[in-house]
């Protein structure tokens, strides 16, 4: 039987399948609306062709693959797009107009329904004459679903340097958006107001200030299916303290959410507590606490609530500051969990043992 996954995101749109045949399986993948490529692998008997045909569709499903229809993927065309400034093409104007120009002058802009905006500047400039220049061309927008703001790689800017604006003018002129995710959080704004068609808000940051979590708290998202915040550390413009964030935890606030990520942070282990100590955990499917100094500590606390968190689908606490010991109690948990991906402790960093994923 042969079985058909497709990943979609802001960045690329792909497809994978899979079918075993005796003691062999055939993969083929590649882009949507493509052949793709084919691969054939062979084993020694159908119960292992078959025992690593399952464990490939594991890893792919935990990279988020969905399984669908074969007919349906052949359906399926590539509607995502990133539009980015090249240093060469920044060095010959030192304008953002060219980005603009390069984004509305696009053909197959209206064929685009996931929109990611990578490097603006290589200088620290703000975004507000890119920002004025969509607005001013609106109408070409209105059909966006997804937004990328700010898919700015290292060697093009650190996270902390990349300097934002108040994007909810930008967000206005968007009124199908049900997608946002944000890098960057110098001058930063969502602005206060409700977005009842937003499900998903992922804001990515090395220190998350305090005029951004304002926003959030203060915003309506009655929809809002998926929220991962990016903590960081002081260094990089996080002005704590870590229980500001504590209001988030609330099924009135988020009646329709179902992961909820508070990640990224010194604090972990105390983010641990806040998930078990708030009503909103009965109704979530997904608790990541990733990226972060999670140690022994925040793990035990896991163990010692099994009851508050076994309904649970899965638990992400991919990078961590867990003993091997730890590891493989939290594996045995009755929740799908990762626990991969474990730091040293740093006796250096007295107070917390570790740094997040992301401090630069």
């Amino acid at each position: 039987m042969k079985r058909v996954f497709v990943f979609q995101d802001f960045k690329s749109q792909k497809f994978w399948s899979i079918e075993v045949d005796g003691s062999s399986f055939t993969v083929n993948y590649g882009k949507l609306g493509t052949d793709g490529q084919t691969q054939e692998k062979t084993f020694s008997s159908s119960e292992e062709a078959e025992k690593q045909a399952n464990k490939l569709i594991a890893e792919k499903t935990k990279k988020g693959y969905v399984e669908t229809q074969e007919e349906v993927a052949k359906e399926m065309k590539v509607e995502a797009k990133k539009y980015k400034l090249s240093y060469e093409d920044y060095e010959a104007s030192k304008s953002q107009k060219d980005l603009l120009n390069k984004i509305i002058n696009d053909k197959k802009l209206s064929d685009i329904k996931q929109l990611t905006i990578g490097c603006w500047s290589y200088e620290s400039d703000g975004c507000q004459d890119l920002v004025d220049g969509m607005i001013a061309n609106k109408e070409k927008f209105a059909h966006i679903e997804g937004l990328f703001w700010g898919d700015i790689d290292q060697e093009e800017s650190e996270i902390s340097w990349i300097d934002q604006a108040d994007l909810s003018p930008l967000l206005d002129i968007m009124p199908n958006l049900t997608d946002l995710k944000i890098k960057g959080t110098n001058g930063l704004s969502i602005g206060q107001k409700p977005r009842p068609d937003l499900k998903s808000l992922e804001i990515i940051s090395g220190g998350f200030n305090a005029g951004i979590l304002e926003d959030v708290l203060k915003s309506d998202f009655p929809n809002l299916e998926k929220l991962i915040l990016y903590v960081g550390v002081d260094d990089y413009g996080f002005e704590g303290p870590i229980e500001a964030f504590k209001p988030l935890f609330s099924k009135e606030k988020f009646p329709k959410l179902t992961y909820l990520g508070l990640v990224n942070a010194a604090e972990q282990d105390e983010i641990v507590t806040f998930f078990l100590e708030s009503d909103i955990l009965p109704q979530l499917e997904t608790m990541d606490i990733s990226a972060g100094v999670l140690t022994d500590k925040g793990g035990q606390l896991l163990l010692d609530n099994i009851d508050k968190i076994k309904h649970l689908q899965f638990i992400d606490m991919g990078y961590n500051y867990l003993s091997d010991e730890m590891q493989k109690k939290l594996s045995k948990l009755p929740v799908k969990t990762d626990v991969s991906d474990a730091q040293d402790i740093d006796d250096d960093y007295e107070e917390y043992g570790g740094y997040p994923m992301i401090t630069e």
